[in-house]
């Protein structure tokens, strides 16, 4: 049975493609590729004329900045209502924003996706591999929305419905197509369109799980573990492979020794929602104290946090983190899946 686990971030995806009857994860294919809102964004800003754009939702970031610099430099910029929050869920603040909507476009300058199967399916005939997954597993992040509330709310009430649902954190898999999160939908769509089952994951949770399995394979089962990502930062506890607490702030307001002190207060219990949310940050909740043997970290910013904690290498990289725990939730979930 052959998996593919993507973990789609701001700046590059990150991929792995295993057999999981016949290799071991030092054996699987392993690609770090620029993201496709980065890939998309470079498109857009070599353009030099008005452009119509289609597609799905995907990750905005740089795609959105390129896309009113290009309104900026004088051209215009056309969007079907279907990809336009990718820029922003509130469609009304999106034409406010000098984009033009409509129901469709014949012949799109742009196509927007997070998942490009034919450039896989490329890269892997060029290596002579067939590319035929059986299963495919991606990682994003999508704040959700719900119109007049902010989505620092709408983020972390998903993560609080969840860990109020089961505190397994690999059960934290997203298979239905409907709710408010617009990204997942989208690529659940793709998936279901392409004829691959498959399953999306919160990026962050899926880093989460990477760190679990790395704590497994060390024999530590009370540990602390923090993905200090490029614009989130998210924190749990965790015992016994169950999350005991957990926290999501903003990495901009935050620096090492900060950042210590909201983990000491975790690590006791004490760590309270208002601390994190009055702050600027998502929100927090704590069920119960644990008493951690290590702090795993991870993420592009964990240098942040090295004099206090141990950088964590799922599957021997760090790089492939959300891959990892992607894979140890698919293995977990996979009876439900029907594989």
């Amino acid at each position: 049975m052959e998996v593919m686990c993507i973990d789609i971030g701001k700046g590059t995806q990150d991929i792995i493609y295993l057999d999981i009857e016949r290799d071991n994860i030092e054996n699987a294919i392993k690609m770090i590729l620029p993201s496709p809102t980065r890939i998309v964004a470079e498109k857009i800003m070599k353009m030099e004329r008005d452009i119509e754009i289609d597609g799905k939702v995907m990750g905005g970031g740089p795609v959105s900045r390129a896309i009113f610099q290009h309104i900026e430099r004088g051209y215009r910029v056309v969007m079907t209502r279907r990809c336009a929050r990718t820029v922003r869920d509130d469609l009304e603040e999106v034409a406010r924003r000098g984009i033009i909507l409509k129901d469709r476009v014949d012949n799109p300058d742009v196509i927007l996706g997070d998942l490009d199967f034919e450039m896989f399916r490329s890269i892997f005939r060029e290596v002579g591999v067939e590319f035929k997954p059986d299963v495919v597993a991606v990682a994003c992040q999508d704040h959700g929305f719900v119109k007049g509330q902010s989505d620092r709310i709408t983020r972390f009430n998903y993560f609080r419905e969840q860990l109020r649902r089961t505190s397994n954190p690999l059960e934290y898999i997203v298979v239905e197509e409907g709710g408010i999160f617009s990204r997942f939908r989208s690529i659940l769509e793709t998936l279901r369109e392409n004829n691959y089952r498959g399953f999306v994951m919160d990026s962050k949770i899926a880093s989460i799980c990477g760190i679990l399995d790395y704590a497994m394979e060390e024999g530590v089962e009370e540990f602390i573990g923090l993905d200090i990502g490029n614009g989130h930062t998210l924190g749990v506890s965790i015992k016994e492979g169950r999350i005991k607490g957990i926290f999501e702030h903003h990495t901009s307001l935050l620096n090492p020794e900060k950042l210590k002190d909201i983990v000491d207060r975790l690590a006791a219990g004490t760590l309270k929602n208002e601390d994190i949310y009055g702050d600027g940050g998502h929100g927090a909740l704590v069920l119960e104290g644990i008493e951690p043997q290590e702090i795993f970290i991870t993420g592009p910013n964990r240098r942040m946090f090295k004099r206090y904690g141990r950088y964590a290498y799922p599957g021997g990289d760090v790089m492939i983190t959300g891959c990892v725990g992607l894979l140890r939730a698919f293995m977990y979930n996979r009876g439900k899946l029907g594989f």
